[in-house]
């Protein structure tokens, strides 16, 4: 609105030098801010609670979550107090009321950044190690996934992307759907580079709130097609597809597109998911009608790598068992007591199987036998290790959730709660309150 547009550009024209504060970018809405956000170092972010898209405490959420170092405070007018107070309780450290007073736009900013310089330079550097850690495991994700939707992966691939990427694939079912939006499908329908990527961007961002924010499992879109890969690891995938194209229609003005979509076969086992895939693209392939799914219907495909895609389970990743005054097995070999021991002396950071076979001079694929021929995996032994310190921290300590997650080594606080209820049977929180 031409209103919106006069209030960025006169906060941006404003004398923010005055205050020691550099204006490095304007964004026109929330998706736009949070790509802004991950290309850029920001301090604080000033948001109006009236966004299309992703709204002042929706994008302050986001924030909170994947960059709590940044300070946010929000604009609002006098009807949307409420939802200022609110946005206080979520962590905003201020907040400013339409329309604008320049002596209080002094004063609030003033006071944001004494704030910034009274903090520690210690807990600045545990707040930028951390953002490393994080962007790191989303890189690795995103690899991974790509790697699983368009390859068969070894077993070690399989083991090594899982840990690295927090991943869980412990299901007895997996089902690709590709999604597309329309308009990229007629030559990028003129679409700019950088119009392009916020469209990317937004998608990936997205999906992660209606898919991973769901825990039905994970995605991965392809930068240069804008396809979005949506793996479900849960039942009933094909509903849980479907139920996608109407939420999108919220971002309709966003993308300026349909989307249309193909949905390939189930299979047993995490190193056929690409073929599930591979059926998903086909399908997408041939449906012509935009904004509708289609599904490849068994025995249509010419792709002979097509034909087995309901296949029968094979062997899976070994069961975690964590349960209090557990015993572990004997080892079979003095390679892997020294492995065990390096993964219990550094469980508390990210860890790979690269790293720990080469502390025991061995190569990944060798150090990956050796687990299995214990009768567990490298990832099945340093999650029940993590786990059973994240229980004691649980039972022991008021450490706040997120505290004991990055205690234990993990970077997501989704995938945390979702591996410890899949061995434990409870939430962190219930566990917490059982255990008092």
């Amino acid at each position: 609105m031409d209103d919106e547009r006069e209030i960025r550009e006169g906060l941006a024209s404003w004398t923010w030098d005055q205050v020691g504060i550099e204006v490095v970018g304007c964004c026109s809405h929330g998706l736009e801010a949070l790509q802004f956000v991950e290309e850029h170092p920001v301090d604080i972010v000033i948001t109006d609670i009236r966004m299309p898209f992703m709204d002042g405490i929706e994008l302050m959420t986001s924030l909170n979550g994947q960059y709590p170092f940044i300070r946010v405070v929000i604009l609002s007018g006098y009807n949307d107090f409420e939802y200022a107070k609110k946005a206080l309780q979520f962590g905003a450290i201020d907040y400013l009321l339409k329309p604008l007073q320049f002596q209080m736009l002094y004063d609030t900013f003033a006071k944001a950044v004494e704030r910034l310089r009274e903090e520690k330079q210690a807990e600045f550097r545990v707040s930028v190690l951390k953002r490393k850690a994080e962007i790191l495991t989303r890189v690795l994700r995103a690899d991974f996934l790509r790697r699983l939707f368009q390859e068969r992966l070894s077993e070690v691939d399989l083991e090594q992307g899982c840990s690295d990427g927090e991943v869980l694939l412990e299901g007895t079912c997996y089902q690709i759907a590709v999604f597309r939006p329309d308009r990229l499908a007629s030559s990028g329908a003129g679409m700019g580079d950088q119009e392009k990527k916020l469209l990317v961007f937004s998608l990936d961002n997205i999906l992660t709130d209606l898919w991973e924010g769901k825990e039905i499992g994970y995605h991965w879109v392809n930068g240069q097609t804008g396809e979005a890969y949506v793996l479900s690891t849960k039942p009933d995938a094909e509903t849980h597809f479907a139920e996608l194209l109407p939420l999108w229609r919220k971002y309709r003005g966003l993308f300026k597109s349909t989307f249309s979509g193909g949905i390939g076969h189930t299979v047993g086992s995490p190193a056929n998911i690409y073929l599930s895939a591979q059926a998903a693209s086909a399908a997408l392939s041939a449906n012509m009608e935009e904004g509708t799914l289609a599904a490849v219907q068994p025995g249509t495909s010419q792709n002979p790598q097509l034909a087995p895609l309901v296949l029968a389970r094979k062997e899976q990743f070994a069961a975690v068992t964590v349960a209090e005054g557990s015993q572990e097995a004997e080892p079979v070999s003095m390679l892997l007591v020294q492995a065990k021991q390096y993964i219990r002396d550094h469980y508390d950071r990210s860890l790979t199987l690269k790293e720990v076979a080469e502390q025991v001079h061995v190569s990944g694929s060798h150090l990956f036998a050796l687990f299995k021929n214990s009768g567990q995996t490298f990832l099945s032994f340093l999650t029940s290790i993590r786990l059973q310190r994240a229980m004691e921290l649980l039972s022991g300590t008021n450490l706040k959730i997120y505290e004991i997650v990055e205690q234990v080594g993990y970077s997501d606080p989704a995938y945390f709660t979702e591996v410890f209820k899949k061995y434990t049977g409870r939430t962190p929180h219930e566990y917490r309150s059982k255990s008092r």
